[in-house]
């Protein structure tokens, strides 16, 4: 690397949307082969920073250059001509197109007239495999899972050939095989002189991964170290502007407590099969795997979204039968999905109304909603899962993924559940917003005897928080583990045995 001739060098680069300073002053330089990482807490300006980068948006002040040059940057077609590309955290595919078709989308093989879609497929394939091997070119995207359309996405953005690529939060959802696979491409690439700007909230991953890290805190640029001096401690304490807190919650002894949930040989034909597990009264049970364990269809189909074939569950002792996600509520059995902004909170209405949704028959009176009595439950509950806001009545797209999160998990207590399955519910979250919700799910079942299933891709993450983790590969249960005898190497080799 060329530390006199930075590939990129944005200089004092400012940005406000309105009243809002989203960036304050910030330098940062990319050279030739090198992983340049950017740090920091949710709203601490890092996408709004690469967003300026890859021409998605301008600068209110500073100037950006590339190879030296000054440029300004109208669209993410004027980056692209200048090399820079970007993989962005949230999914921008289009679904009813395959795999292929997505990743060569406006660069198909042959004329415009008569594309040669052999070429296409054999050229999207190649790219894809240097990512990751294990998704189907010809699957249509609208049929792969959250973490594989990710996949599809950084293939895309490898397709490019760009000098620079962007990583915007690229493991969130991937299990460690996938990450150690996209590691590896990185470096590869990097190699050939390519560089790359990435974010991530997976500390070690940065450390890693980089040579350079840089922190940002609420706009402003922190200070930028190497890896070397890269401490978990250092790192989060330039992210927060404090120490990390010690996360790892006491191990509980809960075999005397009675069993809330019974699945016993539930199978769904190509999703998961014969799995049976229990869970206890004030338990948090883990469930970790890698993609295509069939974790998320276990949670789906649980819940009454999808039907098993075989298998039954029991809650509270009593078989039941959901025959749809409302039955499954009704019972007080709660799923979260992964999908938050997309399928967890309605971006255009207020805290209170997203929290307040599925129990308004609560607060309905004669005429007109009882508003005073469901702003002061939900300012209640707020309180007590230390939810961070200025109004109930700003729009729930104003908060950070950590407290929206903290108001998803408020929305079902209001409704009295008494069985919580979170699917990466600290996905895109920062190191600190993340021990805020574990801190949360753990007084929650020790004070209200709340019984939680946690579907997480980090085993660090359940290693801190779960009182037993439940392994799955290709839909089947590999083992159940106490977290006191678990280890991150024994769960990743039943993960993939």
């Amino acid at each position: 690397m060329s530390e006199t001739s930075p590939l990129i060098d944005a200089r004092h680069i400012s940005k406000t949307f309105g009243a809002v300073r989203a960036l304050s002053d910030v330098s940062i330089t990319l050279a030739p082969g090198e992983v340049h990482s950017v740090i920091g807490e949710n709203g601490a300006g890092k996408s709004t920073l690469m967003g300026i980068l890859c021409g998605r948006l301008r600068p209110t002040q500073g100037t950006l250059l590339v190879d030296g040059t000054e440029v300004h940057f109208h669209s993410p077609q004027d980056a692209q001509a200048h090399g820079i590309a970007i993989a962005p955290q949230e999914i921008n595919l289009v679904p009813h197109l395959t795999v292929a078709e997505n990743i060569l989308l406006g660069a198909h093989r042959g004329r415009a007239a008569h594309i040669d879609w052999k070429a296409t497929v054999a050229e999207a394939t190649r790219h894809l495999h240097e990512v990751d091997d294990s998704v189907d070119p010809l699957a249509r995207v609208s049929q792969l899972s959250r973490a594989q359309q990710q996949l599809v996405q950084i293939a895309r953005a490898a397709a490019t050939r760009a000098r620079v690529i962007i990583f915007d939060e690229p493991t969130a959802t991937l299990t460690y095989r996938e990450t150690d696979k996209l590691i590896a491409y990185i470096r590869r690439m990097t190699a050939e002189g390519r560089s790359a700007f990435y974010i991530s909230h997976r500390l070690d991953e940065v450390r890693e991964l980089s040579h350079r890290i840089t922190a940002l805190r609420d706009g402003a640029l922190v200070g930028c170290i190497g890896p070397e001096e890269a401490t978990r401690e250092r790192m989060v304490t330039m992210m927060a502007g404090r120490p990390a807190r010690a996360h790892v919650a006491a191990t509980r002894d809960l075999t005397a407590s009675p069993a809330i949930l019974q699945v016993q040989g539930l199978t769904r034909a190509h999703e998961f099969e014969d799995v049976s597990f229990t869970l206890r009264k004030g338990e948090i049970l883990g469930i970790s795997g890698l993609i295509g364990s069939g974790r998320t269809e276990l949670a789906k189909c649980i819940f009454g979204v999808t039907r098993a074939q075989s298998g039954t569950v029991h809650l509270d002792g009593k078989q039941v039968h959901f025959r749809s996600p409302l039955d499954a509520i009704g019972a007080g059995l709660v799923y979260l999905p992964e999908e938050r902004k997309a399928e967890g909170i309605f971006p255009l209405l207020s805290i209170a109304e997203n929290t307040a949704l599925p129990s308004l028959d609560r607060f309905s009176g004669l005429l007109r909603m009882r508003n005073r009595e469901m702003l002061d439950e939900v300012g209640k509950l707020a309180r007590q899962l230390k939810a961070k806001f200025s109004s109930l009545s700003d729009p729930i797209s104003s908060l950070s993924g950590g407290n929206q999160q903290k108001f998803i998990i408020a929305r079902w207590l209001l409704r009295e559940a008494r069985v919580l399955v979170m699917d990466e519910p600290t996905r895109g979250i920062d190191v600190n917003a993340k021990q805020e919700i574990q801190a949360v799910l753990r007084r929650l079942t020790e004070e209200r005897g709340l019984s939680v299933v946690l579907i997480s891709s980090e085993m660090e993450e359940l290693l801190d928080v779960a009182d037993r983790i439940l392994v799955m590969h290709e839909g089947r249960v590999k083992g159940v583990k106490d977290r006191s005898e678990a280890t991150q190497e024994g769960l990743l080799e039943l993960a993939m045995s």
